[in-house]
């Protein structure tokens, strides 16, 4: 049961690590709502990833404080739809191979995890 809940909390972590990243590469497909943004994670991820409506805000506002998204209130509505800025968009190639980097390491490390 301990080495259970000592895992669920390293999960939640390195999960908890590719919302920024996955937030982004969602807005490279079209601007959105917040809410739209974690139900088109959730769906892509096949529900793996589930960021919480209360933690999407802060994501979002960090990100816009950083120069890659922006957020526009809609006429007559308190909601704000989020796009990519021209940085984002600048951003977003070297994430992906970043990424993808990141994902062959972590692949070499498991398929080759010496002695158990």
């Amino acid at each position: 049961m301990v080495l259970e809940n000592e895992l669920q909390k390293w999960e939640t972590e390195f999960k908890k690590g590719f919302s920024k990243p996955f937030i982004l590469l969602t807005l490279a497909e079209k601007p959105n709502y917040p809410y739209q943004v974690t139900k088109t994670i959730i769906g892509r991820t096949k529900g793996q990833i589930a960021i919480a409506g209360s933690n999407i805000y802060p994501i979002l506002k960090k990100l816009e404080d950083d120069g890659l998204i922006l957020g526009q209130k809609e006429k007559n509505s308190k909601n704000r739809i989020y796009a990519l800025t021209e940085e984002g968009k600048k951003f977003i190639i070297p994430l992906i191979q970043s990424m993808k980097e990141f994902t062959q390491i972590v692949q070499q490390m498991i398929d080759t995890p010496g002695e158990l």
